[in-house]
């Protein structure tokens, strides 16, 4: 009990400001919470397991195939450039945070209805309604992307960052074990669609639940905030190129570090594709995406007890690195895998690595610059990757449709490997 008492207690020589620390602990539990059910969720709807899969009940195209992991993870970078200015001058970020995140999860009501009209709906009238939801959910995403991280920069102090990170995914990934196991009986018992509607419902119902704690979080005020009259600048709140030039060209470190992420971008094309070519090349049911899902949360719940405990001594740094190597170790495994008994490791290691990049990239991106200038940083090294992350798997997926799936996982790993030897040139302070 005293170890978790301490967890939820800033330290008393830590210099914030009297309103973080008089809510931390509500912040801490509130979006431990929020990003806990939203991991629940996540194990009914997974965007590397369950999706492409049910995409590819529809369409025998790798190419679509490969666009809805790429729709979703781009979707999470792109707009938050174009947010930067916007979110930069916002005088409270929460609010709008709220209001992007009710956006983010309207598409979640028509993933179900999707799945059902196709007892009475042509297959490739579903693809394109699909792929336009799938679309809208990740573009949503990285309309909330932006004010969220600054939302929790602001109530989750430095020294506790990897904490929070690490306690709340572990959490999330243990739930999701749950829930990927109980998707996986939705899979195998139920007639098709419905088995796929009842998942997406799931998720649905899960996400709202996220939403409650989320909207739980109490925004300190600033010092000032009461005395100072707030004045929004006259220039485009969209996009401020002159500062976005200025940082691309003064900050070597910040530089160097986008231009790795974006070699690695191309290096994770595979990601959406390991499901998909699994269940085809060993010849599986459907319902193997439920247990990929579940191999992918375990292996996350194990990276995050490791990495929120060793992170704020590691360095982010040094977690992201790690997290890369493995990530390529995972490509190779694909290519050599003799059954579906070793093929499953893919997803475990996968899921432990990604639990370091999400840590590793999350804390980096919040120690990049000053703090006075966090959301345009975030804005840049969110957003310049963010087109790669769409345009890698399309390449992969045409790779796919060319040649072959071993191909594609070559070309992906020595990608992997050229922006894993460039982060090694990265020095960044802890966030």
């Amino acid at each position: 009990m005293h170890f978790l008492r301490s967890f939820l207690r800033l330290p008393a020589d830590l210099d914030v400001a009297p309103g973080i620390r008089r809510y931390f602990k509500r912040n801490f539990i509130a979006n431990m919470m929020d990003g806990a059910f939203w991991l629940l969720a996540e194990s009914f709807v997974s965007v590397n397991t369950i999706l492409p899969i049910f995409a590819s009940t529809l369409t025998d195209s790798a190419v679509l195939i490969g666009l809805v992991p790429a729709l979703i993870n781009a979707g999470w970078y792109l707009p938050q450039l174009f947010l930067a200015g916007y979110v930069h001058r916002l005088k409270r970020k929460l609010p709008f945070a709220l209001f992007a995140a009710v956006v983010e999860r309207i598409p979640y009501f028509v993933f179900p209805l999707t799945a059902y009209l196709l007892h009475w709906i042509p297959k490739t009238t579903a693809i394109w309604l699909f792929m336009i939801v799938v679309g809208w959910r990740g573009f949503a995403s990285g309309i909330v992307a932006l004010p969220w991280q600054v939302v929790i920069a602001e109530v989750i102090p430095k020294p506790v960052r990897s904490r929070f990170f690490g306690i709340g995914r572990t959490l999330g990934r243990t739930f999701a074990l749950v829930g990927s196991a109980l998707s996986g009986l939705i899979l195998a018992k139920i007639s098709y669609p419905d088995n796929f509607a009842l998942s997406f419902l799931i998720a649905l119902v899960f996400m709202w639940v996220s939403f409650f704690f989320f909207k739980r979080t109490v925004e300190p005020e600033t010092e000032d905030e009461g005395e100072v009259e707030y004045e929004r600048p006259a220039k485009s709140p969209l996009l401020d190129l002159a500062s976005f030039k200025r940082i691309w060209q003064g900050d070597q470190i910040f530089r160097r570090y986008v231009i790795s992420r974006i070699f690695f971008q191309f290096g994770s094309m595979a990601a959406g594709f390991y499901a998909v070519y699994g269940i085809q090349h060993f010849n599986l049911p459907d319902q193997q995406a439920a247990v990929f899902s579940g191999l992918l949360f375990a292996g996350g719940m194990a990276g995050f007890m490791v990495w929120g405990v060793v992170g704020d001594r590691f360095g982010p740094r040094n977690i992201l690195l790690a997290s890369d190597l493995m990530q390529t170790a995972v490509l190779i495994l694909a290519l050599v895998s003799p059954s579906i008994w070793v093929y499953d490791l893919i997803f475990l290691v996968y899921g432990f690595a990604q639990s370091g990049y999400i840590i590793g990239e999350m804390l980096i991106g919040m120690g990049l610059g000053p703090e006075s200038e966090r959301s345009l940083y975030l804005g840049l090294v969110r957003t310049i990757p963010g087109f790669f992350v769409l345009i890698a798997p399309l390449i992969g997926g045409a790779i796919v449709e060319a040649v072959s799936y071993p191909v594609m996982f070559i070309v992906a790993l020595v990608l992997g490997l050229v922006g894993a030897g460039l982060l090694l040139g990265v020095k960044v302070e802890p966030a």
